[in-house]
């Protein structure tokens, strides 16, 4: 399905990761700090993904299995 270290660039790749409960790590876009080393996908909304209970917007990070 998803290699890992692979990025989650499509609406499609994050729903699938959720559907399947895979690890996600974020990092920061213009920094490439980790933002969360990894939690399965909470929510989805047009502008973010909620994981570990916080809420990182989809236009400021990058999302990796």
């Amino acid at each position: 399905m998803f290699a890992v270290g692979q990025e989650l660039y499509l609406e499609i790749d994050l729903k699938k990761a959720k559907l399947a409960q895979l690890p996600v790590l974020v990092k920061y876009d213009d920094s490439g700090e980790i933002a969360d080393y990894g939690g399965t996908i909470e929510e989805l909304t047009a502008d973010a993904v909620k994981i570990n209970g916080m809420y990182y917007t989809k236009a400021a990070c990058r999302y990796y299995v």
